[in-house]
């Protein structure tokens, strides 16, 4: 017999193609996740991963094996859901990746909540954006996503997925006090064409989203400063007097920060937050936490 840690492990390497990586989805270290994999090759009694590179590569046996694995998994992760159903218990743990502005403006709430009126339940929060996140949950590492969706540069749906709108935000033109343009209640593109720019770190996501937003304007933005924090990012806007485009729920960090919040010119971006799942009808504690997360993110007061 196979142990299911073990075969845990085969699968985390075999999905995520390292030893290290694998550790890090487990949250152990790589020693341990060698340690598990040599217990089941001695299980199997032939070989099942040979080195490659700086990595390992899973020898046929080995692919048999991951493949088995992976399915033994889903079912039991399955039946979980089917026991819990039928009990109706909300317990158990609630993996949720989020956006960083949905930590700081209503995910921690929402799992405070959560945990207050469910005791049983273990929530667990990743911070991640979507290019992450959803990966993470469709090869179930996670529960549920929050992730955002701009409709400039709107977010594939992977197949299989229910997605629960939260709340809708606009785009924000972040100046500091001394911008020429900082009394304006709207800003043009143009107007800070000759900035320098703070972004997210180049191949995010988000880094992609500015640049996109601004060459559909006509500019071109001379980003010099790479970050990934919003508070990191108002701190360069006020200090340094860089200009910054981010979601106006971001504002939610910037206390201690002078900046200045300015609308983009029509049509500004807007983006919608949705909580995604990948079980068409999760169990009792991942919906009681689905409920949670549309309360706290308040639906219908959307921001201006």
């Amino acid at each position: 017999m196979f142990r299911i840690e073990r075969l845990q492990a085969l699968h985390a390497v075999d999905r995520h193609g390292s030893l290290a990586a694998a550790a890090e989805t487990l949250h152990l270290t790589p020693s341990a996740v060698s340690q598990q994999l040599s217990k089941l090759e001695r299980d199997a009694g032939v070989r099942l991963l040979v080195p490659h590179g700086r990595t390992v590569k899973l020898t046929p046996a080995g692919q048999v094996l991951a493949e088995s694995a992976e399915a033994a998994l889903a079912e039991l992760e399955r039946a979980r859901t089917r026991i819990d159903a039928l009990s109706g218990s909300i317990t158990g743990p609630v993996r949720v990746g989020t956006i960083p502005t949905g930590v700081y403006v209503f995910v921690t709430e929402a799992l405070t909540a959560l945990a207050t009126g469910h005791p049983a339940v273990e929530p667990a929060v990743v911070e991640a954006e979507p290019e992450k996140s959803l990966p993470m949950l469709v090869n179930g590492r996670l529960d549920i996503a929050v992730v955002e969706s701009w409709d400039n540069m709107p977010l594939t749906r992977p197949p299989h997925t229910t997605w629960r709108a939260l709340r809708d935000d606009t785009a924000r033109v972040m100046v500091p006090p001394a911008h020429p343009c900082a009394a304006a209640d709207v800003i043009r593109a143009r107007d800070v064409a000759r900035d320098s720019w703070v972004a997210w770190t180049a191949g995010s996501r988000a880094h992609a989203w500015l640049c996109h937003t601004l060459r559909a304007r006509g500019v071109e933005p001379d980003v010099r400063h790479y970050v990934t924090g919003y508070a990191t990012q108002f701190s360069l806007v006020a200090r340094l007097g860089a200009v910054a485009l981010m979601p106006a729920m971001s504002l939610a960090v910037a206390s201690g920060h002078d900046v200045r919040a300015l609308r983009l010119e029509d049509p500004a971006p807007r983006r919608t937050l949705y909580a995604v799942t990948a079980e068409p009808h999760p169990r009792p504690a991942v919906g009681a936490c689905l409920d949670a997360l549309a309360d706290a993110a308040h639906l219908d007061h959307a921001t201006p």
